[in-house]
């Protein structure tokens, strides 16, 4: 049986060195796939770590939770006629040496302040490349502990939170001040400015988009973020059925079903409509939770939904079907429709917290829920405007 190096060589020799670069180009980041399998197959894990973690300092991370089939994996070219070439894994062993083996140094301060509000990936891109460009970066979160919905907000057997650990620890080393349990409003963001040079808000999106049907306010009815966050545990044995079908509505359903229940995901539309990725889909159907279709709630009953059929008319609109209302008997109804964020970056604006005034964005706040990989981006991008303005 090969060992797992020995597997990723094989891997990283069947990689073909494309000129145009596909993979490269497929990823939001741009990480330089082709050089880092080189290096890789050279035994040089340090410079390829250098190079993956100064691109995207959130690349352990990425290696684990990115929906690799629409990035570098679905653009490479040994997938045409095959299999295409598991970057990611070679990626997460090089990413694990580096951090293992690394310890990074402070760097000598610029003099020049910047507070981050927010610890999450965006956040952590942030800081950490601002770090590394000599600034002095403190991190203020409400959360106890460094990572935001990465800790929070996504199950351990999809991100084990050794791996957070882990970047905390590089946090650290580089200098980074971390204040946690600081919940700060409107009016504590406009203060920071009064003792740093920048300020980056990264505060995510932590409250959930509301259901506006009758009934929701029902014990029996959780929403998805609460339940991931706070670790809910539903007991055994019960039905849980999941509104939605993005990402998050599949790691709720597959984290209720590892406590021992019934799941189903209840979704207005086909699911290849769904948001979530295939792989996402299909580990979901490998742990056992079941799929309801073309269904809308209508009602939250004490003993379970009620739902209604949907279908597309000729002009593609979705369409409720009348009279098809049908109780779905349940024990607990987790609503998985998105989140927003507690202050929206245009309500902060108005407030004057703007780039004009020395504030800047990074992550869901900037663009609502989206990828770890999408928020690294827009913290790399925060930090371009704060070295050319601060």
């Amino acid at each position: 049986m090969k060992s797992n190096i020995e597997f990723l060589l094989e891997e990283g020799n069947r990689c073909l060195k494309c000129k145009h670069e596909p993979c490269k180009k497929a990823c939001p980041i741009g990480t330089s796939i082709p050089e880092v399998i080189q290096l890789f197959q050279k035994e040089e894990y340090k410079k390829a770590g250098e190079i993956l973690f100064n691109n995207n300092p959130m690349s352990l991370v990425c290696s684990l939770i990115c929906p690799f089939e629409n990035q570098c994996m679905g653009s490479c070219v040994r997938g045409i006629k095959g299999e295409p070439i598991d970057f990611p894994k070679i990626e997460n062993y090089i990413m694990k040496e580096y951090l293992k083996t690394t310890l990074f140094e402070k760097n000598i301060s610029n003099g020049k302040k910047i507070a981050i509000v927010g610890g999450g990936p965006g956040a952590l891109t942030a800081g950490i490349l601002l770090r590394k460009n000599n600034y002095e970066v403190t991190i203020f979160d409400n959360h106890e502990k460094l990572g935001g919905m990465l800790r929070y907000g996504i199950p351990d057997f999809r991100l084990p939170k050794e791996n957070i650990a882990l970047l905390e620890k590089k946090v650290m080393e580089l200098g980074i001040i971390f204040k946690g349990n600081s919940s700060l409003d409107e009016n504590d963001i406009l203060n920071l400015k009064k003792d740093y040079n920048g300020v980056i808000i990264a505060t995510g999106t932590w409250f959930p988009k509301k259901l506006n049907i009758e009934g929701v306010e029902n014990p029996n009815t959780l929403y998805a973020i609460d339940y991931l966050k706070n670790n809910i545990d539903l007991g055994k044995n019960k039905k849980v059925v999941v509104i939605g079908a993005g990402n998050v509505a599949m790691d709720v359903a597959r984290t209720a079903k590892r406590q021992g229940n019934e799941v189903i995901i209840a979704y207005r539309r086909p699911m290849e409509d769904s948001p979530a990725t295939k792989l996402e889909i299909r580990e979901a159907k490998e742990d056992g939770v079941e799929f309801l279709t073309y269904v809308s709630p209508k009602k939250i009953l004490e003993n379970g939904i009620v739902l209604e059929k949907t279908y597309y008319d000729e002009n593609k609109k979705l369409k409720t079907l009348e009279n098809s209302e049908f109780l779905l008997e349940c024990d607990y109804i987790i609503l998985a429709l998105s989140q927003v964020a507690q202050y929206p970056m245009e309500v902060l604006k108005e407030k004057g917290i703007t780039e004009e005034n020395g504030f800047f964005f990074c992550g869901d706040i900037l663009t609502g829920p989206e990828t770890v990989v999408k928020a690294a981006v827009t913290g790399k991008e925060s930090i371009i405007k704060i070295k050319a303005l601060i």
